[in-house]
């Protein structure tokens, strides 16, 4: 039997809001860039001061219609204190370039949804970043199913001290969680 990922818009809603409340209770202001906003659904049943919307489906939801992936370097990231990254898979480039950028405030909250199985794909970025691209054909796999850990390994790489977040496990493993950004 093959099991194939099928992608899904929030199939965890409550989840979901349940841990962007929790992330963004002790702010005084709340600035959003949901940089995968599909349908709004999340953050349209949160109170926030200001909220930016991406998504790369047109007339999916009220958003700026565009890739996340290609036109990050673009936006003016100071501008926002809470970074919802609640793509398909795991964005190891945007988490990268979050976590790497000056433009990113010290404090910012960033919001990920990370889901994974041993067919779900790990993106060139983590391949590179870990020295794997070369064995990764060789046995998917074996990387795939580690591709959380590789998240999470990123993480700490780049001065992440503390992660907040619950796991689900069914056909997938999924992570809902957030950190916060400190330079």
């Amino acid at each position: 039997m093959n099991r194939q990922p099928t992608k899904t818009d929030n199939k965890s809603v409550g989840n979901k809001i349940f841990i962007r409340n929790h992330a963004i209770k002790n702010l005084p202001e709340v600035n959003v860039l949901d940089l995968f906003g599909g349908r709004n659904v999340l953050w349209k049943n949160i109170s926030v001061n200001r909220y930016y919307g991406v998504e790369s489906e047109k007339d999916k939801g009220q958003n700026l219609c565009a890739d996340s992936h290609s036109i990050l370097s673009s936006l003016d990231l100071s501008k926002f204190n809470v970074i919802d990254v609640d793509s398909y898979g795991i964005s190891f480039d945007i988490y990268k370039y979050l976590l790497t950028s000056s433009q990113v405030r010290n404090g910012t909250i960033v919001i990920y949804t990370v889901i994974t199985n041993e067919f779900t794909k790990i993106q060139n970025a983590a391949k590179d970043e870990f020295g794997f691209r070369a064995f990764y054909d060789k046995a998917p796999s074996l990387f795939n199913a580690r591709a959380i850990e590789f998240f999470y390994e990123m993480l700490s790489k780049y001065g992440v001290k503390e992660v907040s977040y619950y796991e689900v496990k069914d056909n997938f493993t999924k992570h809902y969680g957030y950190f916060q950004i400190t330079h």
